[in-house]
């Protein structure tokens, strides 16, 4: 038996039998991994509101080799989301992004990067940033950190870089060609206005970059991002909502 402790994102959790839950969470030190939090789910229980999607914790768990699931044996509480999260909005916005990384991510497989890339968001929605934009960010960003968006200001075909008034498109596997190459079968087109948009986020911070875009950019970077997650992950992701903005 070994015994491990880290700090850890909550992702989501399940009901497990009566009293007990089954606990997503993407760790600092050992990446995601699936933990049951004995009698989680009674009133008194001794994780409290340590639980909820997108909380900071401490987490200590011990492994047995025959199981694939861990046991939480305690946790405590570093920073939660709660106060923004009790509207409709905040939820689902941490519902949206604890289900990107969960989809993106196997697990046993550290990510120091989406590690900082959750407290970062976590930061922003806490300081108020404004939730469409936010989500637009981080799913920029969680592609690129998974190896399915290359910044477009140059064309992978030929190898020239891009006017700055001149569209691209970004190819399913998320390689950019200039117009002159054309599109491939799949492609997206990527207007100059957002790729202008796309290049700030690969390199400020969220708090930052959600006062760029307007709300009708806003609009459309949601759209192509949600189209280009749908045909990556060959399914609509269960939190497939409208954040207004």
């Amino acid at each position: 038996m070994a015994i491990k402790e880290s700090e850890a994102f909550v992702l989501m959790t399940y009901p497990l039998a009566e009293a007990d839950k089954i606990v997503v969470l993407f760790t600092h030190l050992y990446g995601k991994m699936r933990a049951v939090a004995r009698g989680a789910r009674r009133p008194k229980s001794r994780f409290g509101a340590c639980l909820e999607p997108l909380s900071e914790i401490i987490a200590s768990v011990y492994e047995k080799e025959s199981r694939e699931l861990v046991s939480l044996r305690r946790c405590e509480l570093l920073c939660s989301p709660f106060e923004r999260a009790a509207t409709p909005e905040g939820e689902a916005f941490l519902h949206r992004v604890a289900e990107l990384v969960d989809a993106f991510h196997p697990p046993a497989e550290p990510h120091p990067a989406v590690y900082r890339l959750l407290r970062a968001t976590r930061d922003a929605f806490l300081h108020g940033a404004p939730l469409s934009p936010l989500a637009a960010y981080v799913e920029t960003w969680m592609l690129e950190l998974s190896g399915f968006f290359a910044p477009v200001n140059t064309c992978a075909a030929c190898g020239r870089v891009l006017r700055e008034d001149e569209p691209a498109w970004i190819a399913r596997e998320g390689t950019p060609r200039c117009h002159r190459c054309g599109p491939t079968a799949s492609s997206y087109e990527v207007p100059a206005s957002l790729r202008r948009l796309f290049a700030e986020i690969l390199k400020r911070p969220p708090i930052e970059w959600v006062s760029l875009p307007s709300p009708s950019d806003t609009i459309h970077l949601r759209r192509l991002l949600n189209r280009f997650l749908r045909d990556i992950l060959e399914r609509e992701l269960k939190t497939e909502l409208l954040l207004s903005v």
